[in-house]
C-alpha cells in the first residue's frame, strides 16, 4: 500500500477552475490499475487550500500514475493554477487497517470501473 497527501494553494481566481479540472481528472484516475482510493478536500476556512488523499496498491502502481497521460495531463493543467508550490508526503495506513483497503477496482459491464 502506498499512500499520499498532497497540499495544495490554489490562486483565489482561479479556485474554480482548478475544481473543475481536478474532478475531471480524477474520475480518470479512479480507473487506473492499482488506484484504490482518492479524496480532494477542500478547507473551509481557507478555500484556496485543497488536499488530495491518494491511496494505490503499490509505490509501483503509484509511479505508474507519475507516467499516466491522466496525471501529466492534469498537471500541466494545474500547475499555473497553483499560488505556491504543491507538496506532497508519504503516509501509512493505520486505520482503516492496509489488509481492508481494497487492491483494484471492479469493472462493471457498462465498462465503469466501480469499487467493490
Amino acid at each position: 500500500m502506498h499512500m499520499r497527501v498532497v497540499s495544495m494553494k490554489i490562486k483565489p481566481e482561479l479556485v474554480d477552475g482548478f475544481k473543475s479540472a481536478s474532478g475531471a481528472g480524477i474520475e480518470k484516475l479512479l480507473s487506473e490499475p492499482g488506484v484504490v482510493s482518492t479524496a480532494l478536500l477542500q478547507q473551509v476556512e481557507s478555500p484556496t487550500h485543497f488536499f488530495f488523499i491518494e491511496a494505490y496498491a503499490s509505490r509501483e502502481a503509484y509511479d505508474e500514475h507519475l507516467k499516466s497521460e491522466c496525471y501529466l495531463g492534469w498537471q500541466k493543467e494545474v500547475a499555473k493554477l497553483l499560488d505556491e508550490a504543491a507538496e506532497s508526503v508519504e503516509y501509512a495506513p493505520i486505520y482503516p487497517p492496509e489488509n481492508a483497503w481494497v487492491d483494484e477496482p471492479t469493472q462493471s459491464e457498462d465498462g465503469v470501473a466501480r469499487r467493490a
